[in-house]
């Protein structure tokens, strides 16, 4: 053998390898998982480069930076109903063994990305839901992502049912890594652990709440959580049922009409965005998870926090739905006012029933953790580099 050429050989096996994410802007939920997937990456011997971009204006209050990432600016602009991005971006990007790019139409500059990569033969994967679940499967945005899917090397798909949505779109099934995406499930239950009687009792006083049931909402204050239709149930709940009272946290374009309907609603209490461990003695606090719109992962902190989730059958919830079992970890009720209303009164009022599905969330919360989404977006990472490109 050659000994200059297996040295050669020897070199090109060790050369370090990098990964590139590019995201749109990095939200406060997102930190622990780069943090910890970079670390992972790093035992395999692979650079995590993340790129976010910055907002002038965050209504939901979650931006977040990284020491180690490289933030741009996002230079956005509305057309019609939709708001559009460009990012300006390092040409540093293509020196990457794989490129990762969200699945977002309105991001022009990802467009051009994919298309520079295409032209110099680096790998390029995507991540994301297949298609946009809060608009018309057959829409020409829709149309647009189906057909752009089997454009990239590699996916990584939320959740299972989009790798099916994949799949039925043309993409090879050995080329999709279901992330199964995920919160730190593991360290919101240590942190409930955590907690005791008298921190809750204190809250209780501070809150100046009453005995009786106790709903709690987490999310952003939008039309998409249907706040609106919220507000209205629990009126009619609190009616049928006095003691009921509902606590509100989050931000949002709705702020101000949840702000107001506290205001005018002694039982209802609204204390704004709280994330992290923040968040966690409230759910103590609460008998179900009130959430009649747009389900993403809420579902976790349901089940991290032991409380079931009452949601509606929305044609419009983000992939993580599919973790929900209906009538074992919580509802899905009819579309409806009056089913929603109903269903959060029969689990208010079934403490056994309560008690199951609180079982089976924390069962749950075991299998859907962060640890599980880190180990899986590595492994698709190395799957992905060492792949065949496409083209």
């Amino acid at each position: 053998m050659d000994a200059s050429g297996g040295t050669h050989s020897a070199l090109h096996e060790c050369k370090p390898r990098s990964v590139t994410i590019i995201y749109r802007f990095l939200p406060q939920y997102r930190v622990e998982f780069f943090e910890s997937l970079r670390k992972q990456l790093a035992a395999e011997q692979i650079t995590l480069r993340l790129i976010y971009g910055k907002n002038r204006v965050c209504p939901k209050q979650d931006e977040m930076d990284l020491p180690w990432g490289t933030p741009v600016h996002n230079a956005s602009v509305t057309v019609g109903a939709h708001r559009l991005y460009w990012q300006s971006l390092p040409k540093w990007i293509y020196d990457s063994n794989l490129i990762v790019l969200m699945q977002e139409n309105k991001i022009l500059s990802n467009w051009l990305t994919l298309f520079r990569a295409r032209r110099d033969k680096c790998r390029v994967a995507m991540w994301g839901h297949g298609i946009n679940f809060q608009g018309p499967r057959a829409s020409v945005g829709n149309t647009l992502k189906r057909l752009t899917s089997k454009c990239v090397d590699w996916w990584f798909a939320y959740t299972p049912g989009v790798r099916d949505i994949l799949v039925s779109a043309g993409v090879n099934t050995g080329r999709v890594t279901v992330v199964q995406n995920a919160i730190n499930t593991n360290g919101l239950m240590r942190e409930a652990a955590s907690v005791t009687a008298g921190q809750l009792e204190r809250l209780r006083q501070d809150l100046s709440l009453e005995p009786g049931p106790i709903a709690v909402f987490c999310g952003a204050m939008s039309v998409e959580k249907r706040v609106d239709f919220l507000l209205d149930a629990a009126i009619v709940i609190r009616e049928r049922n006095p003691g009921f009272q509902l606590i509100l946290m989050g931000a949002g374009s709705m702020s101000e009409d949840a702000q107001s309907f506290c205001r005018q609603h002694s039982w209802a209490k609204f204390i704004g965005p709280k994330f992290g461990a923040e968040r966690v003695p409230y759910f103590m606090l609460a008998d179900v998870l009130m959430m009649p719109g747009l389900v993403g992962l809420v579902v976790l902190d349901s089940f991290a926090l032991g409380v079931p989730m009452i949601t509606t059958a929305s044609p419009f919830h983000g992939p993580e739905i599919e973790y929900l079992e209906d009538g074992v970890t919580g509802l899905i009720t009819e579309n409806n006012l009056d089913a929603y209303c109903a269903g959060v009164e029969d689990i208010l009022r079934n403490s056994d029933l309560r008690h199951n599905m609180r079982t089976r969330c924390l069962e749950l919360a075991r299998k859907y953790t962060l640890e599980a989404m880190v180990s899986n977006f590595a492994n698709g990472v190395k799957q992905a580099m060492d792949m065949e490109p496409l083209h």
